[in-house]
């Protein structure tokens, strides 16, 4: 009998929803990091957000999240510049572009959440949030 963990298990839903929605993103030339920034922007006021704050949001180094960006700048899906008064602050901007572009993203990841726990009952999918929440906290706290 094959012993399975809840961190394996968890890696294996990871690896084929991120497989899935790879290969799905992969027709528009981009990745799920690229629609991720895309989705965190869509949420700041007026859809802009410094570098450092995306930074912190997906915890990767700065180098990671400017690759990020100026792919996305090229693609004219985000804009960036210097912030108001201080030259030494980068901000990013979703571009009108970039907007269609997520609220179509945002779509394809629902389709996606709600195969991943259409096996559930409603009350079952609230009990299963709450506890995937509560497992995040709790790992979060103390690494």
């Amino acid at each position: 009998m094959k012993h399975e963990t809840c961190g394996l298990l968890i890696k294996q839903i990871h690896d084929t929803v991120r497989k899935h929605l790879d290969n799905s993103l992969r027709e528009k030339e981009l990745t799920l990091a690229q629609v991720r920034v895309l989705m965190e922007l869509g949420e700041g006021e007026g859809y802009t957000k410094s570098l450092k704050e995306l930074e912190r949001r997906f915890n990767v180094a700065q180098s990671t999240i400017v690759g990020i960006v100026c792919r996305l700048e090229a693609k004219g899906f985000v804009q960036g510049f210097a912030a108001p008064g201080d030259n030494r602050v980068k901000l990013v901007k979703l571009t009108p572009e970039g907007e269609k572009f997520r609220e179509a993203s945002i779509r394809e990841v629902e389709e996606m959440e709600e195969r991943l726990i259409s096996c559930l009952t409603e009350a079952e999918q609230q009990d299963f949030l709450r506890m995937l929440r509560a497992v995040h906290g709790n790992i979060k706290s103390r690494i």
